[in-house]
């Protein structure tokens, strides 16, 4: 969503990966995707419709595949089931459209004609971990509820919007590395029985970046309260936002349910401006007070950037949802 540059030429310049990336995936049939594997039969999957275009020598059926793939694994952990705390769990009942533009990857707060989601993606050709990279990334946001924030006029809350950008590039990162795994064991096509590890490889690339780790002998939450001005008052700093991304992401890799926590970010329009202690304490009111895994990793969260979970989260919580349905009935 935010304004973010791609490392895609210097990655393909580094090794013989990107000697594959002449291969095409298998066109699409008619009510099929090979890619898209075991997803969880309980939710429908995402309507993901990509416009036709200059997908550079991509063919758009084959940027289709792709996408409907990626949507599928991350819908298979990202989704909250259906039924609980129904106001965050509109999942699988949702359509996307992805349009090829230049500039950075996006996702539009307006909404098309039919309610839709509007992707912009600037990854060309058949440079298909760059599509699953950028994709997943603007899917976090979705999930999140990106939306659900406080304007003014045209202008939204963006205090805290730069956690949200590392929580994303983080999917990103997950999603690349769970491609990689899920296709080493089960190649869609024979065309990719050789190549499974090309979207681990770009997510190692990734990591392996100098700015993405803490200096020696500093806590995440020494780092934060050192550029906790600069964050609020630009979010899209992003090699700050992918180092925090780094710091989040084991805890995903440890239980990837967890990403079931995006349902409950931005719970009201009001957490969006508010600091980031009191943010991320909306965010574990938020969480069922049954989940015990949920809590726990947004207060392993909090724990990282030096907070404990607020004891009175839960009663802060219902009286700004309260305050927010009296602004919704106005």
């Amino acid at each position: 969503m935010g304004k973010r540059k791609s490392p895609l030429r210097s990655w393909c310049a580094v090794g013989s990966a990107c000697v594959v990336l002449a291969a095409g995936l298998p066109g699409a049939q008619a009510g099929t995707n090979p890619l898209v594997g075991d997803a969880k039969p309980a939710r429908a999957r995402l309507a993901v419709k990509v416009a036709p275009g200059n997908w550079g020598t991509a063919r758009a059926s084959d940027v289709q595949s792709l996408l409907e793939a990626v949507a599928a694994e991350f819908q298979r952990f990202a989704a909250a089931p259906e039924g609980e705390f129904s106001e965050f769990s509109e999942f699988g009942k949702f359509a996307i459209r992805v349009v090829p533009r230049n500039g950075s990857p996006r996702v539009l707060y307006e909404r098309g004609p039919e309610g839709e989601y509007l992707v912009h993606l600037s990854a060309r050709n058949e440079n298909w971990f760059q599509y699953a990279y950028q994709f997943s990334h603007e899917l976090c946001h979705i999930f999140s509820r990106f939306d659900h924030k406080e304007r003014n006029g045209h202008e939204v809350a963006t205090a805290n919007q730069w956690f949200e950008e590392a929580l994303c590039e983080t999917a990103s990162l997950f999603t690349l590395r769970r491609l990689g795994s899920r296709w080493s064991a089960e190649p869609p096509d024979r065309l990719w029985a050789n190549n499974p590890a090309l979207f681990t490889n770009y997510a190692d690339f990734l990591q392996a970046q100098a700015h993405r780790r803490l200096p020696a002998a500093q806590s995440l939450d020494r780092w934060y309260r050192e550029n906790e001005a600069a964050l609020r008052a630009s979010p899209y700093l992003r090699e700050k936002n992918e180092l925090v991304a780094s710091a989040l992401l084991p805890l995903f890799e440890r239980n990837p349910e967890l990403w079931r926590a995006l349902a409950y970010l931005n719970p009201t329009q009001a957490s969006a401006a508010k600091d980031f202690r009191d943010f991320l304490g909306d965010w574990y009111a938020a969480c069922p007070a049954g989940d015990s895994e949920l809590t726990g990793l947004v207060g392993q969260t909090m724990a990282l950037f030096g907070f404990a979970p607020p004891a009175v989260a839960l009663q802060r919580l219902s009286q700004f949802s309260a305050q927010e349905g009296g602004r919704d009935k106005d």
